[in-house]
Formats: C-alpha cells, sequence, structure tokens
C-alpha cells in the first residue's frame, strides 16, 4: 500500500506544471521541427546522446511516446503532434512577450500580421512584400480579422502588427497612417457623359462583400448627397463586378490605385462618371503600445521609412 502510494504521488507531481522540465518541451519541439535528433543537436549546440537522453527522460515523465522510432528516422505519434503544436505556439510567445521588454530583439519566431479587409489592401500587400525582401527569408502568417479581432490579438500579442481603415478605439495601441487614396465609382464608356445621379436609376450598384469598408464608404457617400441607387448587386468575387462593370450593367465601387494600373497596362477602359463623389480611404498599421522594440515591428517601421509609406497618424 506505501508503494502504491508513493507511485500515485509521483505521478501527481509529475503532472503539475512546476515539475515539468520545460527545457526538455523545447528540445522536444526542436526535434520535432528538424525531424531529426542529430540536426536539432546541432541547432541547440549539444551532442545527440544528450539530446537523446533528454527526450527519453521527457517521454517517462509524461508517460507517453512522443515519437516513433524506425532506424534514425523520427515521425510524431498523434500525443506528439499535439503537444508540438501547443509548445511551438506556447514558445513562440514567450520569444514575442520578451521580444517586448528586451533591449536586444530576438526576432526568432513567426512574424504574425492581421489584416481587415479594405480597399487599401493592396497597399498593405507592397509593405509585406518591401518587408520580406528586407532580409533572408523568414516566416510569416497573415490573418484575416475583423476590427475587434485585429485590436485584441495585438493587445494579447498574438499579433506583431495589422493594418486597417479605421483608427484603433483602445488606448493601449499605436497607429501610423501608411497611405490615404480615394475609392470611386466606374462605369463603362458608354455612361461616362451620363449625370451620376440618372445612372443611379437605371443601372444597379455594384459592391464586393469582400471589403465591408468599401460599402460603407460608398453607403454613406450616397447618403451625404441624398441618392438612393435603384438596386444593389453584390458579390464576394471582385472579378465579377469588374466583368459587369465593363459590360455596362452596373456602377462599379473601386478602390482608385488598382484601377490606375489596371488602366495603364490597358487592361480597363472605365470611367467616372459625371458627379459621382469621391471616397476617401485611409490605411492605418497598427501594433501595441511598447512593441516598438520588437524585431518585428522595427523590420516594419524600416521597411516603411525606406518606401516613404508613413504618413501622419
Amino acid at each position: 500500500m506505501k508503494n502504491s502510494n508513493r507511485k500515485l504521488e509521483t505521478i501527481a507531481g509529475r503532472l503539475k506544471g512546476n515539475q515539468i522540465n520545460w527545457n526538455q518541451v523545447y528540445y522536444f519541439s526542436e526535434i520535432a521541427a528538424a525531424g531529426s535528433i542529430k540536426e536539432a543537436a546541432e541547432r541547440l549546440e549539444l551532442t545527440p546522446s544528450t539530446l537523446s537522453l533528454h527526450l527519453s527522460q521527457l517521454e517517462e515523465d509524461l508517460e507517453v511516446q512522443l515519437f516513433f522510432r524506425q532506424h534514425r528516422k523520427l515521425t510524431l505519434t498523434p500525443e506528439g503532434t499535439r503537444l508540438y503544436q501547443q509548445a511551438k505556439t506556447m514558445f513562440e510567445a514567450g520569444q514575442r512577450l520578451i521580444d517586448v521588454v528586451s533591449p536586444i530583439p530576438l526576432g526568432c519566431y513567426p512574424v504574425s500580421v492581421a489584416l481587415v479587409p479594405s480597399p487599401s489592401l493592396s497597399i498593405a500587400n507592397r509593405v509585406l512584400g518591401k518587408l520580406l525582401q528586407r532580409q533572408e527569408p523568414f516566416n510569416m502568417k497573415v490573418f484575416r480579422a475583423d476590427y475587434a479581432e485585429l485590436e485584441k490579438g495585438l493587445s494579447d500579442s498574438r499579433f506583431d502588427f495589422g493594418f486597417s481603415d479605421r483608427i484603433p478605439e483602445r488606448k493601449d495601441l499605436v497607429h501610423q497612417r501608411v497611405s490615404q487614396a480615394f475609392v470611386k465609382f466606374y462605369v463603362a464608356p458608354k455612361w461616362a457623359d451620363t449625370p451620376f445621379s440618372e445612372l443611379l436609376q437605371r443601372l444597379p450598384l455594384l459592391i464586393c462583400n469582400a471589403v465591408p469598408s468599401q460599402r460603407s464608404l460608398a453607403e454613406q457617400a450616397l447618403i451625404d448627397a441624398e441618392l438612393v441607387p435603384s438596386a444593389v448587386v453584390t458579390s464576394d468575387y471582385p472579378s465579377t463586378l469588374m466583368d459587369l462593370c465593363q459590360q455596362g450593367a452596373g456602377i462599379g465601387v473601386f478602390s482608385e490605385t488598382p484601377m490606375q494600373r489596371m488602366a495603364m497596362q490597358g487592361l480597363t477602359t472605365l470611367r467616372i462618371p459625371q458627379g459621382a463623389p469621391k471616397l476617401q480611404d485611409n490605411l492605418f498599421v497598427l501594433w501595441a503600445q511598447g512593441a516598438e522594440n520588437t524585431a518585428a515591428v522595427k523590420l516594419l517601421q524600416e521597411a516603411l521609412k525606406e518606401e516613404n509609406f508613413l504618413g501622419t497618424a
């Protein structure tokens, strides 16, 4: 009975967080990432035998097999896969947290970026492209988010930075304007000389669901001008709306920058109708207050300044 009680106490102790050797969990995650004890040992500057011993000890402490071993090949077991996924996320978050407070940026985690759909999303894509071209290839995760998800993710250090067409409501976030552009109404050339108010009674308004802010801008502009469209066509596919607009079947609402680029390439001949209002669109980059020291935000700021993207707040 005494031996049985001692065994239960030992098992209970192993399951406590303060009894887990987190170095060994980190070693395990490096082995899983490398797919080889030898390669992971080189990265960690340990001998393969030492690393193998740590792995065996971790499996013994957790009472679970983490790898299938076939000769020199290692394959994660289902339990190992789950542990690796959680450990990877945990260590990346820890490295990002240290980056916030340390004077020496670690920068050894995937850069996590959130994008709120907006008419100026192509500008955000350009910024990311410049960022990726500044140094040796590194991992990046790009997420789609709404305004609330973006702000919470930045405050929780889940995202390194993000792009939005709105100034954040939270006071613990920093924002900087990246660009200022216009969203405009477009029609096929045959309708270019028809007054905009008349067109709204003859043609449907073409709106893309993929960019909610674009719809909001258009709706507000029409309200301000006291105009009401006779019909509205929405689509998740911008190309569908572009085709309809070029056919003369509706009034499109598109961002100015890509439209100018397409016109220069001879891909569109769309025109701005008479009397159509212009819709101003801003793109802001956001990050958590105090995150200026992180490797991700430092690289972002360098890329933005180099390309003269940054404007006023």
